[in-house]
């Protein structure tokens, strides 16, 4: 399954790559995520739990992130298995800009999933991924414009929330 999309912020692309870069605010912003630790320079363990239609999911895996050039750009490569319900993969290519006072965040993504999630279908496991993509992004928008004293907040969704552009 392949996708892209795009976002910008009211951010400078420092700002924006330092946040990507950490664990604390990942963990904040990824919707069911229950640990996201480094465990040497960027490689990260993951436990991420996860609705797909009507199952509900909790991955296990590894996060590492290639091709760094800071601040502009890197590779995450992510795997996850879920027990027996399956596991999935994937490759995300990250793009920074900044132009006129925005960062403009570009993205193209890559996912396998196999075993008993991938016969839940392309169009659930699709709406799946594109929802928390939303959730994720929406939720970082929130971290990034919020009171840096209300940093420890957690982040949830918002229902009526709609994409950052």
């Amino acid at each position: 399954m392949n996708f892209n999309g795009s976002y910008h912020f009211e951010k400078s692309v420092k700002d924006i790559w330092e946040s990507l870069n950490n664990p604390e605010v990942l963990k904040k912003c990824i919707n069911g995520c229950e640990e996201f630790i480094e465990k040497e320079k960027n490689n990260f363990f993951l436990k991420i739990k996860v609705k797909i239609g009507p199952i509900n999911a909790s991955f296990q895996g590894n996060l590492t992130l290639k091709n760094v050039n800071p601040p502009h750009s890197y590779t995450i490569e992510a795997i996850g298995n879920a027990g027996q319900l399956g596991g999935a993969k994937g490759k995300v290519n990250i793009n920074l800009t900044e132009k006129n006072k925005l960062t403009y965040l570009n993205y193209d993504a890559t996912t396998n999933i196999n075993g008993k999630i991938a016969q839940l279908g392309s169009r659930l496991i699709d709406g799946t991924v594109k929802k928390n993509t939303n959730i994720f992004f929406d939720n970082f928008n929130r971290f990034l414009n919020q009171d840096k004293s209300n940093n420890n907040q957690t982040l949830t969704p918002k229902n009526n929330e709609k994409n950052l552009i």
